[in-house]
């Protein structure tokens, strides 16, 4: 079964993008070269053109937005199974022209391909993401209303690309109900702070409670290429205060406006 559903998306300034799922060799490779440009490695390509014509062909997602006739960003997911059995999409990859970001138009991708995976018959897609990255986390945790229970420490292994390099490659799982209505707009009032910021760095605190906030820097992006050493510590603050409780049965249950996590202990049925 082909989705051939489109979504037009308004950007802030009232300007119309088009986002449709993608086909053949001339539009893949389309898409192929926003994920290069996002993400330069000394690889040379993200993804062969042969691989991901063969996963097009057999039930992956791969969309494209389109402004004035030029695409502008992508999205490719597959189709995974969990733990459980269940079958869910993944989202392994999006990206957005540099120029064109924080306009809306990656929330605007998520549903079109929310909108694709029910289609399909999915009920569930996740993704990786940095939790370091302050405005990833607010799309994915506020606007999206994501679950995050799992924390995994350097996923990827070494990543040569500009984004990545020098940096240990932890991640946690974002895991998207498309069927039920999670809200993460959860109050903060009475968390203890686990990790707070001081002059720009990272500082931890013992606490022993089952509701703790651990803040995020401004730009881990920036800070890595300005200051790799500030931006280790940061990796390894964070890493010290998430890995170990969602480990044992904690998730990540909002963000506040200030940038901070609030992660509780609950029990929960994992995905």
């Amino acid at each position: 079964m082909s989705y051939a559903g489109a979504m037009t998306s308004q950007l802030p300034d009232g300007a119309g993008v088009n986002i449709r799922t993608l086909s053949g060799i001339k539009e893949l490779n389309l898409a192929r070269a926003i994920l290069d440009e996002v993400w330069p490695g000394e690889d040379g390509t993200q993804i062969t053109a042969n691989l991901l014509q063969a996963m097009l062909h057999n039930g992956t997602y791969l969309a494209g937005a389109f402004f004035a006739d030029e695409i502008i960003a992508t999205a490719f997911a597959f189709p995974g199974v969990s733990e459980s059995k269940e079958l869910h999409l993944h989202s392994h990859m999006a990206a957005v022209k540099e120029k064109f970001r924080n306009r809306n138009i990656g929330s605007a991708l998520k549903l079109h391909q929310k909108n694709w995976a029910l289609e399909h018959g999915f009920k569930t897609i996740t993704w990786t993401f940095d939790p370091l990255v302050r405005r990833n986390a607010k799309l994915n945790i506020i606007k999206l209303g994501v679950q995050v229970f799992d924390y995994f420490e350097d996923f990827y292994g070494d990543l040569p690309d500009a984004l990545n390099a020098g940096d240990p490659t932890d991640r946690v799982m974002a895991h998207w109900d498309l069927i039920g209505n999670h809200s993460a707009l959860v109050g903060a009032e009475g968390a203890a702070i686990a990790l707070s910021i001081a002059d720009g760095k990272p500082v931890e605190h013992e606490v022993n409670t089952p509701f703790v906030l651990c803040y995020l820097p401004e730009d881990i992006i920036e800070m890595r290429s300005s200051n790799s050493s500030l931006s280790l510590q940061w990796r390894l603050a964070l890493r010290n205060q998430l890995k170990p409780r969602l480990a044992n049965g904690w998730q990540i249950a909002g963000l506040t406006s200030d940038g901070a996590y609030i992660l509780n202990q609950l029990q929960h049925v994992k995905h």
